[in-house]
């Protein structure tokens, strides 16, 4: 890659205004470079890489783009990683970027303003000390793209001319890549407009008054027997904490986004039960596996009946003197990727106090995805999981005196 790069910067500047596909840098720019870069990454299929020099006149900053299409198909939009020629050819970048296109057509006036919030959260949640998260100077006015593409840089590297070698590019673009993957897999079923609109949301957008939510839900959400099933899941039991991830919290879990709550009431319903109805299978299943086929069909799955239990679903356990025990199982979901945090009641809680060693949190997440992961927590929820107080029951306290205004 070493001798194509430097090839651009050196015949670059003395090309006519016009893009012309006869030239050698042309086809070092749009072929040679991209094929190289492609073999580097393993022909990966989700990947598109294309190298531009401009579409009839030519610009002043060629690029060499990589985009994964799950995210996005053109530079224009989404985010990606691409090689960034400056307007001198004194040097170029390989950066994280964004197509600073979708935000001229999406904020119109607060096109860079948005960019930078953007670019600057993305650079907030990347922990990586090998690029510089200081801004790219393309040399570039306010008035051409090369000043959207300084706008919307996540992380960058630069390489001077006559001052970089094959070994550095290859290594950079890779570790660029893990990081870019990195981001992506957090996009899960979420796309590029609906991420943006997330990092970038009002805090205050999502208020709507309690009425309004609790007649939303109340017209949306079926009864939970309702909820229709066709799974073919297996469950895989992994190590607690072992794939754990707080990063990129507004895209996995948006906070400050508009938030329908009569859609996410039914949605959770629909994934709590997901992840009952994956349990009461892999239960029987263990259980018919031990031998004690006639305790598989006992197993019950009690939430369907009522909340009040402290728990989901009642199995059994063999103990260690041989003896078959009763197993009481709460079974916490997410669609996340990762271990998350998630909400417990002070019934639940107490309920694992009182069934103590028999008491066992299934904590399930991935759970649309076609082996769910999860891991057992055995004993009092308290000590194994740390519990914060977020929500309080508030009762009026007669006897406290009155104010005389």
């Amino acid at each position: 890659m070493k001798e194509s790069f430097q090839y651009i910067l050196d015949t670059y500047s003395y090309l006519g205004s016009k893009v012309d596909k006869g030239t050698e840098t042309y086809r070092e720019l749009t072929h040679v470079l991209p094929e190289e870069i492609k073999k580097i990454l393993k022909d990966r299929e989700d990947l598109i890489v294309k190298g531009s020099m401009g579409q009839g006149n030519r610009t002043d900053y060629p690029w060499i783009s990589i985009l994964n299409r799950n995210v996005t198909t053109s530079t224009q939009k989404g985010l990606y990683v691409v090689f960034l020629f400056k307007k001198d050819m004194s040097g170029f970048y390989l950066t994280l970027n964004q197509g600073i296109t979708n935000f001229e057509n999406k904020y119109k006036k607060d096109k860079y303003t948005n960019a930078v919030k953007v670019s600057t959260y993305f650079r907030s949640e990347i922990d990586d000390d090998s690029f510089s998260k200081d801004p790219i100077s393309l040399g570039s006015n306010k008035k051409d793209l090369g000043y959207g593409y300084e706008k919307t840089t996540v992380i960058q590297t630069y390489y001077p001319s006559n001052d970089f070698s094959e070994e550095k590019l290859e290594q950079d673009l890779i570790e660029i890549m893990g990081i870019y993957d990195s981001i992506v897999d957090h996009f899960d079923s979420a796309n590029y407009d609906t991420v943006i609109d997330r990092v970038l949301a009002d805090e205050t957008d999502h208020l709507i008054s309690a009425d309004e939510a609790i007649e939303q839900i109340k017209e949306v959400i079926d009864p939970y027997d309702d909820i229709p099933f066709g799974f073919n899941r297996s469950l895989k039991l992994v190590e607690a904490y072992s794939e754990r991830d707080n990063k990129f919290s507004k895209i996995t879990t948006p906070r400050l986004s508009k938030i329908d709550y009569a859609k996410k009431a039914a949605k959770d319903a629909e994934t709590g039960l997901l992840g009952e109805e994956l349990v009461m299978k892999y239960e029987k299943d263990r259980l018919a596996e031990l031998g004690l086929e006639d305790y598989a069909e006992k197993v019950k799955w009690v939430s369907k009946e009522s909340d009040a239990y402290g728990y989901d679903i009642l199995s059994y356990t063999v103990a260690k003197n041989g003896k078959v025990q009763k197993l009481y199982i709460e079974v916490k979901t997410t669609t996340s990727k990762v271990d998350t945090e998630f909400y417990v009641s002070r019934n639940e809680v107490s309920k694992s106090i009182e069934f103590s060693n028999n008491y066992c949190v299934y904590r399930l997440y991935a759970v649309k995805t076609a082996t769910p992961h999860f891991y057992k927590a055995f004993g009092k929820i308290e000590d194994n999981f740390t519990l914060d107080p977020v929500t309080y029951m508030a009762r009026y306290k007669y006897n406290v005196p009155k104010s005389l205004s």
